[in-house]
């Protein structure tokens, strides 16, 4: 017998209260002879016998009172029940769902055999038994609100449930399902692991990382069994399309966009003359082919111009292999006819190259310097003297930038509305700044725009200048960069830097080796500032010298100028969220599929925003999403790290089941086996509940009884 709330049994020491009142109050009899006494001694020596028997009795039922009413608060519960099919049980499952567990083989995909032995899982429970499914795939979540007895229903909502994809985490799964343990009605309470154990998500753990959540499921009462079920998949060879990088998130009318794609061998085949498709707006342009050694990488580029205004989108699609799913990635572009940026210069000049603005004036409209007639520039510029900033000047603007502006002598309370309604800012350092306004005014104390303290000019010495840190680059406006065909960053030097702090409200995008932010983020309602740490010209350091240096800038501006918008593209299983303007709270938005299938969102106000939000988006493709006359086209594509589908192995998944003292199976047969072996509990305060009143009855009773005599 095992307990829910072990520790209420401590108030069953209170039995010990009615025993030393029982002994305190025990009666001193005095004796006093009298004539007549011996008449009745037989009588009295009847009496005191049958009193002492009451009296025993009674002691003996308020001592049981608080024993027993510490045990039904304790919830008891009787193992050994389920044997005999009466043990009712608590079962949380908690099912992969990723990409991976939809790989073909020859018995069926994992997801397949999953489903399979889930319904099979559910039909062994015990009559009355409840059951709930945690779903692991992307972001963890619960199939159900609450827990069911109806078991049949659960097989039938996986049938029809959509496909979902993204990595497990599983932490955060193993919490959700503690969580739902944790409200079980029952006592024998179970969870039950069923996943691919793909490698990508799971090796950390295999290697000895930690797995808090399951860790503090096991001090749960009563500890509750786990299992960890193995269902992995035999194909070991798969191609995908690692990524698909576009040159530009934004581009002008007939200017060319280019797309680097990156193609990946899973397996120990090497494949030959794998044909690749580019396909703009769902027709088929062109074809090349490329080969790829064993486990190796191949990489193929494209180029095209789209003639109109508006949404575009851009998608590579692969042959080849068996698992196709992962074959294809999906990008928007956007065509605009411009963007209108006001540029302010702190320190203009009339020499070429001179001013503080000079060289993002150049890296942004490089076809206009280079009077090129027959392309456009994206990017149409206002440039101004710091000196001669008017209100009027920000209209029709998307993106401002400051560079080295002593301080801002404009109506500042105008540009911070200006980016709170979803305007861009970005600020670049200068020798002209006034540090003492930046940190007060413009930071002001993380309230401001600037997105954070300053905390003084730093400066290298001329053999070691600082360099950007070497890194995996994950801001949207820098991913391109990851390649170093778009150039290598690390080949700026910094001889002069601000020193900027590091902040909770504030990303960094760019890192300096010193450990310094070079360009770092804020969001201020719809809009974002982002500020460098270095100057825009070339006096603190070459970075404007770099080939790089164009293509950053453009990514940084259109970034801001687009943000409010959409990215080129996301993962599936996570939701859509659209921040969009107040006035379109209550408005209704229509969202069609690759297939067909439609979702009518609805927008809701969140706080100073107005949002609109998806349910998470199950599987890649083109998405379209319409009000009224306004169309937008969204893509979502794999995580690439799930095509990797190697998993681990069966001695690897035992070792972590066994390092947190649970029990590993890899089909249903040793499920079964495993179930018939174990011993569940059912909980007896209910009994308990029905004796406590027995014996309160049976106190008044006795109590009544000696009173009379």
């Amino acid at each position: 017998m095992t307990f829910l709330n072990a520790i209420l049994l401590a108030g069953g020491l209170t039995f010990l209260i009615p025993l030393m009142i029982h002994l305190l109050n025990k009666r001193k009899v005095v004796t006093v002879r009298w004539g007549a006494m011996h008449l009745l001694q037989e009588v009295i020596k009847q009496r005191k016998r049958k009193w002492k028997v009451e009296q025993w009795l009674l002691l003996a039922v308020r001592i049981a009172i608080p024993l027993v009413l510490a045990l039904c608060l304790a919830r008891p519960v009787l193992t050994a029940l389920r044997a005999f099919g009466l043990g009712k049980t608590s079962l949380v499952m908690l099912l992969d769902d990723s990409f991976s567990m939809r790989a073909p083989a020859a018995s069926g995909s994992p997801a397949d055999r999953m489903r399979q032995d889930v319904a099979r899982m559910l039909e062994a429970q015990p009559k009355g038994s409840d059951a709930q499914v945690v779903l692991a795939g992307g972001s963890s979540r619960k199939l159900l609100d609450q827990a069911t007895t109806t078991l049949d229903l659960l097989p039938k909502q996986l049938a029809d449930l959509p496909t979902q994809a993204g990595p497990v985490k599983a932490n955060d799964a193993v919490q959700t399902a503690a969580a739902a343990l944790s409200k079980a009605s029952h006592g024998a309470r179970e969870l039950a692991i069923l996943s691919d154990f793909q490698a990508s998500d799971w090796k950390a753990i295999s290697e000895g990382a930690a797995l808090p959540a399951l860790e503090n499921l096991g001090k749960q009462e009563p500890k509750p069994q786990v299992t960890f079920y193995r269902l992995a998949s035999d194909l070991t060879e798969n191609l995908s399309i690692a990524s698909a990088d576009l040159s530009a998130l934004v581009v002008a009318e007939k200017q060319p966009v280019g797309l680097r794609v990156r193609i990946q061998n899973h397996g120990k085949r090497p494949w030959q003359d794998v044909a690749v498709h580019l396909e703009a707006d769902g027709a088929r342009l062109r074809t090349s082919r490329v080969s790829l050694p064993s486990e190796g990488v191949s990489v193929i580029s494209f180029t095209h111009a789209f003639d109109t205004v508006g949404d575009h989108s851009l998608a590579v699609r692969m042959e080849g292999d068996s698992f196709p799913d992962d074959n294809a990635f999906y990008s928007i572009v956007q065509v605009r006819n411009q963007l209108n940026v006001l540029l302010v210069d702190g320190d203009p000049s009339d020499q070429p190259l001179g001013g503080a603005a000079d060289f993002l004036e150049l890296a942004l409209t490089p076809y206009q310097a280079a009077a090129n007639p027959s392309l456009k520039d994206l990017i149409r510029i206002n440039k101004l003297d710091a000196r001669r900033l008017r209100d009027d000047d920000f209209k029709g603007k998307e993106v401002v930038i400051l560079a080295d502006v002593e301080r801002f002598r404009g109506n500042l309370s105008m540009l911070e509305k200006f980016v709170k309604a979803g305007g861009g800012l970005i600020i670049f350092a200068g020798p002209h700044a006034d540090l003492d306004w930046y940190n007060r005014d413009f930071f002001r104390k993380g309230e401001g725009l600037f997105p954070t303290s300053i905390k003084g000019l730093q400066r290298a010495t001329s053999t070691t200048p600082a360099r950007l840190l070497q890194q995996r680059l994950t801001h949207p406006a820098t991913l391109y960069f990851n390649d170093a065909r778009g150039g290598r960053l690390q080949d700026a030097e910094f001889q002069s830097w601000w020193e900027l702090e590091s902040s909770d409200k504030a990303k960094p995008i760019l890192q300096l080796d010193r450990g310094s932010p070079l360009f770092i983020e804020k969001t201020m309602e719809r809009g974002r500032v982002i500020a460098a740490a270095t100057t825009a010209d070339a006096e603190w350091s070459n970075l404007p010298l770099q080939p790089f240096f164009v293509p950053l800038m453009q990514r940084l501006v259109t970034y801001l100028a687009t943000q409010s918008t959409l990215s080129a593209w996301d993962q599936v299983g996570v939701p859509l969220r659209l921040a969009v303007g107040k006035e379109r709270v209550g408005s209704e938005y229509t969202l069609r599929g690759p297939t067909g299938q439609t979702e009518t969102l609805k927008v809701r106000a969140e706080g100073e925003k107005a949002l609109l939000e998806s349910k998470p988006i199950a599987a890649p493709g083109i998405y379209k999403l319409t009000q009224g006359e306004e169309t937008r086209l969204l893509a979502y594509n794999l995580d690439p790290t799930e095509s990797d589908l190697t998993p681990l192995s069966a001695d690897q998944v035992k070792a972590i089941a066994d390092r947190h003292e649970a029990s590993f199976v890899e089909n249903i047969d040793e499920w079964q086996k495993l179930d018939r072996t174990r011993r569940h509990g059912s909980e007896l305060w209910q009994p308990f509940l029905i004796v406590l009143l027995a014996l309160l009855f049976l106190e008044v009773l006795l109590q009544q009884r000696i009173a009379k005599g």
